[in-house]
């Protein structure tokens, strides 16, 4: 007996330390926590409230790298492929890159062990799923999809569509879904994805009432819950105050052993002030310019702690012309427009060296050294629309226009007066632009305004009746791989699907023959050589530089904001920091950032003092889980003497 005894004993003194030691470093340690900012004028109220469809105001675009995975990242500095929830991905037929242009290229995708954060595996149908619902956001021909097993998908690109010419692009389109982020569960949208699937033909044959119908129920779906099951990035939503949004990590993510912090506090702030106010206390991590710009002045006055990288952006802002307005159709009118606005003042009003000038409007960026292939003799000879109020009003006189005791008059004899619609909360920066530009207009005799509507809805409405406003304020380029981005000014906001502009995309080149933008934007992304490329660049370049259903007004430098006290970073001249052109809003950054481990917490170790113990006899307080681990080992004790009594 007293030999059992004695090993009971025995172990307790070496459980007590050890159990008392492995609860008290629980007790003590604390998880890394990143803090970012949301300004919104609709901050999200509660959980219970949030509805997690993207197309319904549920949490995405700023944060899609966070809380939705993406198949590919790219390495933008060299075009090279990242995996991400893929693993690999081959070509069929072997000779495709032969036969693309007439032939349907098949590309086989095979899916890593990843999982949405409820714990289900990601899988081949959640591709589909995606697939299906951004299709309906583009023009047929789409692609048809083949399921082999939950981790092997097969896309059959239609032909044209899968270009060698541009490969990395190519394969962002393809097994990178169009740089969008696997945004859908199939569990889900399970039946929205089967009315989709037996619609599909008519679908493919461009029955246009049938995709509205579709924009408008994925539009209105509720996803069943939990909201858990619509997230498989690296974090999901798991609580949402007024105040805040709490993202816990994924456990599920493929990656989640890489990923640093536990935790990610999204602080909803409903002025750009009171996020400058948290700036300078040191509260954010970190600040992308695509979820708040912060405006130069105070980039200048923030806090030592904060490092700001600058990265040059061939994209910025723009002015899109609704042609509806039967006078904004008219060529003329939107030339005397370009010539009355001073871009060099716009830039400035909102801030140098943040914005600069664009010299040419759709012209091509010499932002990164593979665009200055594209800039040949007839793009170099592009009008730079530079400032000239006497030539604004020589083309408004030449198509009937009037001037009248400084107001101008259209030919039918009424005011002349435009509006502009501004779809995004106002920064300061946005906010001085719009002002100069609304100056501008109304001291030349053209009385301008411009008003806000965050509404989604509101705006998708007026963009498909044409009604509500004159000019869209917008974004327009930015980084597109191995040519020159149109999209926006010729895709995205030309109907497929946002119809901002109303333009038929027709034009006439000066040899007098007619090009259809949309269908030319498809030569500058998938070309059958290089030689195509370059002059399908230079002919979009001439359409968009002398139609002008877009006036390019500022570029947009984009500059990262990181609190050195809290994040590890990368030195401001490593690649890493342009990956924040790829993705939604450039928020595939933070999904390689925290995925890779380009971004770490800072962790802050303490050395405690030395001192000598005091010789006195000292009254022991013991800590209350010293307590609780000696209460539970003396029950451990006396049980085994009990079982030990027994089988005696």
């Amino acid at each position: 007996m007293l030999k059992y005894i004695s090993i009971v004993v025995v172990l307790s003194l070496i459980i007590i330390p050890a159990a008392s030691s492995a609860l008290s470093l629980a007790a003590t340690s604390s998880c890394p926590t990143l803090y970012l900012a949301y300004v919104t004028s609709s901050p999200y109220q509660s959980l219970s409230t949030f509805n997690p469809n993207l197309f319904d105001g549920g949490l995405g675009g700023d944060f899609y790298g966070l809380i939705f995975g993406y198949t590919i990242t790219l390495n933008v500095s060299n075009n090279e492929v990242i995996p991400c929830l893929i693993s690999n991905w081959t070509f069929s037929p072997s000779n495709w890159e032969q036969v693309w242009q007439n032939e349907t290229v098949n590309v086989t995708i095979t899916l890593r062990h990843s999982g949405w954060a409820n714990g289900q595996p990601v899988t081949a149908y959640d591709i589909l799923a995606t697939c299906l619902i951004l299709d309906m956001y583009s023009a047929p021909p789409y692609p048809n999809y083949t399921i082999v097993n939950n981790y092997t998908i097969i896309i059959s690109e239609p032909p044209g569509r899968m270009s060698p010419v541009l490969l990395s692009h190519t394969l962002i389109c393809s097994i990178g879904l169009g740089e969008v982020a696997l945004i859908m569960s199939y569990q889900q949208y399970k039946p929205l994805i089967q009315q989709i699937e037996s619609d599909w033909t008519q679908l493919q044959h461009n029955n246009v009432t049938l995709i509205k119908e579709f924009r408008d129920k994925i539009h209105s779906y509720v996803p069943p819950g939990p909201i858990s099951a619509n997230y498989n990035g690296p974090y999901y939503v798991a609580s949402i105050t007024p105040s805040e949004i709490v993202l816990e990590k994924n456990p599920y993510y493929f990656a989640a052993s890489n990923v640093k912090f536990n935790k990610i506090i999204v602080y909803q702030y409903q002025s750009t002030s009171d996020f400058y106010a948290a700036l300078f206390k040191g509260q954010i991590s970190l600040d992308l310019p695509s979820v708040v710009s912060v405006c130069p002045k105070v980039l200048s006055e923030l806090p030592s702690c904060y490092k700001v990288i600058s990265i040059p952006n061939p994209g910025g802002w723009a002015l899109y012309f609704n042609f509806k307005n039967p006078w904004l159709k008219m060529v003329q009118v939107r030339q005397a427009i370009a010539y009355v606005l001073n871009r060099t003042s716009i830039a400035l009003a909102g801030g140098y060296p943040k914005f600069t000038p664009v010299k040419v409007p759709n012209g091509i960026p010499c932002c990164f050294s593979y665009l200055k292939q594209f800039i040949t003799p007839a793009v170099s000879n592009l009008n730079p629309y530079c400032t000239n109020l006497s030539k604004a009003k020589q083309l408004l006189e030449s198509v009937g226009f009037t001037c009248k005791n400084g107001q101008w008059y259209t030919p039918n004899g009424t005011p002349f007066t435009l509006t502009i619609l501004e779809p995004f909360t106002l920064s300061p920066c946005v906010y001085n632009m719009m002002n100069v530009i609304k100056d501008e207009l109304t001291a030349f005799g053209i009385p301008t305004t411009y008003y806000v509507c965050t509404n989604v809805k509101v705006n998708h409405e007026h963009y498909d009746t044409g009604t509500g406003y004159d000019l869209v304020f917008q974004h327009w380029g930015g980084f597109c791989i191995g040519t020159v981005d149109w999209y926006l000014e010729t895709q995205y906001l030309n109907g497929i699907p946002l119809n901002v502009t109303q333009w038929d995309g027709i034009v006439t080149l000066p040899n007098g023959t007619q090009v259809n933008v949309v269908k030319l934007y498809g030569e500058t992304v998938s070309p059958n050589s290089t030689s195509q490329l370059i002059a399908a660049n230079d002919e979009m370049a001439y359409a968009l530089n002398y139609y002008l259903p877009a006036l390019p007004l500022v570029f947009q430098s984009c500059q990262i904001v990181v609190n050195t006290k809290q994040l590890n970073v990368p030195p401001s001249n490593s690649w890493f920091w342009q990956e924040y052109f790829y993705g939604i809003a450039g928020t595939a950054i933070y999904q390689l950032g925290f995925t890779d481990g380009f971004i770490q917490p800072v962790i802050v170790t303490t050395t405690p003092p030395t001192t000598t113990p005091p010789t006195t006899t000292v009254t022991s307080t013991l800590p209350v889980v010293d307590i609780a681990v000696g209460v539970i080992v003396v029950i451990i004790i006396v049980a085994a003497v009990v079982i030990i009594m027994r089988r005696r």
